[in-house]
């Protein structure tokens, strides 16, 4: 066979073999639509069926225990789980265990080597929310996986099982940061019952480590229950971590109120620029008149981050903005600018043009405009 016919007979095989490929994909494609179409059609036809059961006392659901492995049924059961309240729920838990799904999940779950199978009944126990499940979701908080360990805390939360709050505390020190920001989330959504937990493990590790803690921390502020206002005040006094300090800082803005005051104001002139900075948003979230002198003193810190947040909080507080006019025309240029840039995001810049162009322009007004276009003057 010549060269010629050996090359023409390859590019044939190599054409035949792609459209064989190109074929098989259509097919796998149209199967895969197909499927995906029943899915829906039977998940409706679930959801229609379990419906009429919940709303009818007479109604009996019918169909085999098989159906539980149909997913479709699954994400029907769990779909109406989301919905529904009161003796609906307790009816659907009753369904559930009837047709054994948290059962079945829970081998899933338990499958060492079918990952993905036992991700989506992790998903699935935890969207479920039924107390049957709490032990199998205890049991795996600690999974290798660290989607799966996220998905069992979720779970824990949304049957409210109290009882989990310590274990999921406990695991603040040693996960990765994004399994440690889901289990802060998961712990917000216990509301206060996770405020002594949580300032418990504060107390014994905040001397020893900083990351736990100060997500700890954060997360009380997130719970935003003040019954935590009073320990956090004692934890800054003793805390020596700056991590620590600045985490405390930050929850006393939104937590403390007038009681966080003083304290904040001691921790506005801390050696520390980032605790002075933070210290200075807390401020600003406070609101509060008496804290207008600590505030100006930070807007001619050395650190451009205290500078800015003092600006920032200053803009917040009705009395303070008059301060902010009054550093514009100052002899400190990096104060100035500060200024300027905090009441640009109020809009006094825009305000004060508008009283210029009608007319009633004052000279703080005048001032305000003349640093910002950065010309000489503005006459009047």
């Amino acid at each position: 066979m010549s060269p010629a016919h050996l090359l023409w007979l390859s590019v044939a095989t190599v054409f035949s073999l792609c459209a064989a490929l190109l074929i098989g994909l259509l097919i796998a494609k149209a199967l895969h639509h197909h499927a995906m179409a029943a899915h829906a059609k039977r998940r409706t036809a679930y959801i229609g069926l379990l419906s009429r059961h919940l709303a009818r006392d007479d109604h009996r659901v019918t169909m085999g225990k098989k159906v539980a492995e149909d997913g479709a049924f699954l994400e029907a059961v769990i779909d109406l789980r989301n919905v529904v309240g009161g003796s609906d729920s307790e009816d659907l838990a009753d369904l559930v265990d009837r047709f054994g799904i948290t059962r079945q999940q829970t081998r899933y779950l338990r499958n060492r080597y079918r990952r993905g199978k036992r991700l989506r009944a992790a998903v699935a126990l935890a969207e479920l929310g039924d107390e049957s499940s709490v032990s199998i979701l205890m049991e795996h908080l600690s999974d290798p996986e660290d989607e799966i360990r996220i998905q069992c805390a979720r779970g824990l939360a949304r049957t409210r099982w109290t009882p989990a709050i310590d274990d999921i505390v406990s695991r603040l020190s040693v996960e990765t940061p994004w399994v440690r920001a889901r289990f802060a989330d998961t712990l917000v959504s216990f509301g206060a019952a996770a405020t002594w937990p949580l300032l418990a493990y504060i107390r014994v590790n905040h001397r020893f480590e900083s990351v736990g803690p100060a997500t700890a921390i954060r997360t009380l502020a997130n719970i935003a229950d003040h019954a935590a206002v009073v320990p956090l005040l004692e934890l800054l006094q003793e805390a020596i971590h700056p991590e620590i300090r600045i985490a405390t800082v930050e929850a006393l803005g939104p937590l403390g109120g007038v009681l966080a005051l003083r304290p904040l104001e001691k921790e506005i002139r801390s050696e520390d620029w980032r605790v002075r900075a933070k210290a200075a948003t807390a401020l600003g979230v406070i609101k509060e008149q008496r804290a207008i002198p600590s505030l100006v003193d930070g807007i001619h810190d050395p650190s451009w981050w205290v500078r800015k947040n003092s600006a920032r909080a200053l803009a917040e507080i009705p009395e303070g903005r008059d301060e902010l006019h009054r550093v514009i025309v100052g002899d400190d240029s990096y104060a100035r600018d500060a200024a300027a840039e905090a009441l640009a995001d109020v809009g006094e810049i825009h305000e004060s043009r508008q009283r210029v162009r009608e007319g009633r322009g004052s000279a703080s007004d005048f001032d305000l405009i003349t640093l910002t276009d950065g010309t000489k003057s503005v006459s009047l």
